[in-house]
């Protein structure tokens, strides 16, 4: 398997920046995950579709990446603007795809009351159906991006809110733990305009064993701020 480090090194032999002058080498190279994807709620082409989406983004966030160590960041701050705002939509592409792939897909999904999960989501929404209901609001009010439960380090507590895009209404300083992807391309070809079934047979799929060890690790988190 090729590392970071030639994979890093090929992505700036294809953008000419071997022998760029400048002290900047700030790349870094995403290396794609792989998923089991053992769901009959997404037929096989639609999710052989959705893992070439997510090869896609990673290949683009390399070479954007690779890209920022040619610019002349004293000068040419346009061009440095456009490569920012560039990285970011394709960071959060990777990071939420990685998310939700890892938090569905389990046929045999259940959660139990004495999990972390569970009361934590009970003590932050009243109840574990409110929280369901207010998950389902968001990725419903998504026009084509993410619904996404996290941790709130200002309001110290699990909220839910929606992605617009891959970078639009994110609130700073939130630990995600549960990512659900509303994109039309994702639910298409398998649920037509059906976007609530869609997002309703995602959630009855949810690995809560993957979602319990991320809430541990925003408990950490939670822990450290106070």
């Amino acid at each position: 398997m090729i590392t970071k480090e030639e994979l890093t090194a090929g992505i700036r032999r294809d953008l000419n920046l071997e022998d760029a002058e400048t002290d900047i080498n700030e790349s870094y190279a995403a290396v794609p995950k792989k998923y089991d994807l053992n769901t009959e709620l997404l037929s096989t082409k639609a999710k052989h579709a959705h893992k070439e989406i997510y090869q896609n983004h990673i290949e683009k966030l390399n070479r954007v990446s690779a890209e920022q160590d040619g610019v002349n960041r004293q000068e040419d701050f346009a061009r440095y603007h456009d490569l920012k705002k560039r990285e970011i939509f394709e960071l959060n592409a990777v990071y939420l795809h990685e998310l939700f792939f890892a938090n569905i897909s389990d046929v045999h999904s259940e959660i139990t009351m004495d999990t972390l999960t569970f009361m934590r989501l009970e003590r932050d929404f009243g109840n574990f159906d409110s929280w369901q209901y207010d998950f389902v609001a968001n990725a419903m009010s998504s026009t084509s991006g993410w619904a996404v439960c996290a941790y709130s380090t200002f309001l110290q507590r699990y909220i839910n809110f929606f992605v617009d895009g891959n970078d639009g209404c994110i609130p700073v300083g939130c630990y995600p733990v549960i990512a659900i992807d509303v994109w039309e391309h994702v639910y298409f070809r398998d649920y037509l305009d059906d976007k609530k079934s869609y997002v309703y047979a995602m959630m009855k799929e949810l690995q809560w064993d993957v979602i319990e060890e991320r809430f541990k690790r925003a408990e950490k988190i939670a822990g450290a701020m106070r």
